[in-house]
């Protein structure tokens, strides 16, 4: 298996037309008009046959980012939207009352399955502006 390591991209709506991109900026809004995002599906370790299952993922936000970045997980070959589910241990909250990053933060989480997709999603708080992803990386 080659060593993969990328970003997850996300459909970002631009007034009539959608963007992908992988940071998703404070005053962007998802591909469906709201502020939950889903990341188009990468391949997972399991995909390749391997037996460890070690994923790595690093959520890199903006100061003042406020919403939460979590993995998801499919172990179909052809995933509809029923087959995902949340992995454990990889939802990272961040939000301005408790939490106040004064520079750009990257989170790092290791998790372990032999997922044949991946994905990453964002659930941006609704008070604007409040920050933004800058990327959120994936390595397995």
């Amino acid at each position: 298996m080659p060593a993969q390591s990328l970003q997850f991209k996300f459909a970002l709506g631009t007034g009539t037309t959608t963007a992908t991109s992988v940071a998703v900026p404070s005053t962007s809004v998802s591909s469906a008009g709201t502020t939950y995002y889903t990341s188009q599906k990468e391949k997972g370790d399991g995909y390749f046959g391997s037996s460890d299952g070690l994923h790595t993922v690093t959520y890199t936000v903006t100061p003042n980012f406020a919403g939460t970045l979590t993995i998801q997980a499919s172990l179909a070959t052809t995933p509809v939207e029923a087959d995902w589910f949340l992995v454990d241990n990889t939802t990272k909250f961040f939000n301005t009352t408790t939490v106040v990053a004064l520079t750009t933060t990257t989170e790092y989480i290791n998790f372990t399955g032999n997922f044949v997709w991946v994905r990453s999603t964002i659930h941006r708080s609704g008070d604007l502006p409040n920050g933004s992803v800058q990327a959120i990386n994936y390595n397995h």
